[in-house]
């Protein structure tokens, strides 16, 4: 386990199987799972694959660089002349370091799940091993995504929900309308970044201070009403540490009120909303975020 290529080639195996494919799969459909999962990972989660980014694995090389020079995050708004060039050199990274190391730290008695040789475009797949996949999919999909947490656990120490953030296909959340009806009732009607009235400035906007795609989560000490110009632009960066205080100072405000019943505590002490902020500088989450830029 020297960096995450087992796991992903593991359980992009197991998905292009459960699709229907047999015999033969094309090294680019493989390279296109490759894409999808470490671009959720690497793009939108921003979590590392190695220690430092000089060690990166290739694959998230190139997909960082895709996302930089198309000057996307959505991996659907990618330019299809991108995907399909991404999902190429994905396929030619395998052929590299991925294909021929995967069967390596087997027991000798085990049969190899594929066959591929140099040059080859595709691998062979016994129809043993598809059975295989197939009715074992959810436990092998369980045991790739076990060990590539494990591994990213050690690289991402303070980073919250790494296993979910590894299951996950992509980055879809819940609804805020709920917190919005909560924070329009309890708090001031103003943005919390530039403090200009909501009520001139369209519908308001719920935010994460610190980003929804960090925590995973909607705690509401974390929620506040912005407008849509602030929110836009501030995105999944952090703000400016000024902004903490404001924060910590909102949810004893919001102490004050009686919530309805399925609400947490909106109050989160000072030094607790420093930690988190830390945390993610810690795995060098973009920062610094004001109105003012």
């Amino acid at each position: 386990m020297s960096s995450t290529y087992k796991p992903a080639l593991l359980k992009a195996l197991v998905r292009i199987v459960r699709r229907g494919a047999r015999g033969e799969i094309a090294l680019t459909d493989i390279g296109a799972e490759f894409v999808e999962m470490y671009w959720v990972q690497t793009v939108v989660f921003r979590l590392r694959q190695a220690a430092t980014i000089t060690a990166e694995p290739e694959v998230v090389r190139r997909i960082r660089s895709a996302s930089e020079v198309s000057g996307v995050r959505r991996l659907s708004d990618l330019p299809v002349a991108a995907r399909t060039r991404l999902d190429r050199e994905m396929a030619k990274v395998l052929t590299i370091n991925v294909l021929d190391r995967f069967h390596r730290s087997k027991p000798i008695a085990m049969p190899n799940l594929y066959e591929w040789k140099e040059g080859d475009t595709y691998i062979r797949v016994s129809d043993a091993a598809i059975a295989f996949l197939k009715v074992d999919a959810n436990a092998l999909e369980t045991i790739a995504n076990h060990w590539w947490a494990k591994f990213l656990e050690k690289v991402n120490m303070l980073a919250p929900s790494i296993i979910e953030k590894v299951e996950r296909n992509g980055a879809q959340r819940g609804s805020l309308a709920k917190y919005l009806r909560i924070l329009m009732q309890i708090d001031d009607p103003r943005c919390f970044y530039c403090e200009r009235p909501l009520e001139k400035l369209g519908t308001p906007h719920v935010d994460h201070v610190i980003p929804w795609s960090f925590l995973l989560t909607d705690p509401l000490w974390d929620l506040v009403l912005a407008c849509a110009t602030c929110n836009l632009a501030k995105s999944d960066v952090l703000p400016d540490r000024s902004f903490l205080e404001k924060l910590a100072e909102r949810g004893m405000r919001r102490a004050k009120f009686t919530l309805p019943s399925g609400f947490a505590s909106p109050l989160l002490p000072a030094d607790e909303i420093d930690r988190y902020f830390d945390a993610a500088l810690s795995v060098e989450w973009p920062s610094g975020w004001s109105p003012t830029g």
